[in-house]
Order: C-alpha cells, then structure tokens, then sequence
C-alpha cells in the first residue's frame, strides 16, 4: 500500500511539472527492520529517494521531530537534488 501510495504521488507530481523528491531521514545506524522496510517498499519498487543519515541527537527536547541541525542538512540534501534534477 505504501509503495503503491508512493508511486501515484510521484506520478502526480510529474505530471503538475514538480520534480518529485522522497526524503528519508535516517537517524543513527540502520536497524534490520528499517532496512527491509526501505528495500522492500523503496528499492523493490525502484522509487527514488534521498536517504540522509542524521546524528540520533540532533532531535527536538521531548520530541522526535528534527532539530535545526537535522532541519539543515535535510534541506541542503533536497537542494542539492534539485539543482542535479533541473540541469
């Protein structure tokens, strides 16, 4: 269902004339299940992504979300992507 989600909103986007990025943010070390997930939905399904690995502190006090330390680097790696994605 995810993967099948995935792929309309990628072809969604497409067809409006976006450049259709996934994020995937990766906090610390990749566990097993967080690999078989990412490969079976993701690579399985040959659905591009960005996969940026952040530091497991760099999160909110008392909260999950990212802090402005992760905010950056997820924003620098959606910035690169669009400038490799618009030449």
């Amino acid at each position: 269902m995810t993967r099948k989600a995935l792929v309309r909103t990628i072809a969604l986007a497409k067809a409006r004339g976006a450049l259709p990025i996934i994020l995937v943010p990766q906090w610390g070390p990749e566990n097993g299940r967080e690999a078989v997930v990412r490969r079976e939905i993701l690579d399985q399904g040959h659905i591009p992504y960005l996969l940026v690995r952040l530091d497991d502190r760099w999160r909110l006090s008392g909260d999950r979300h990212p802090d402005a330390r992760a905010d950056r680097l997820l924003a620098q790696a959606v910035a690169a992507a669009i400038r490799v994605g618009t030449r």
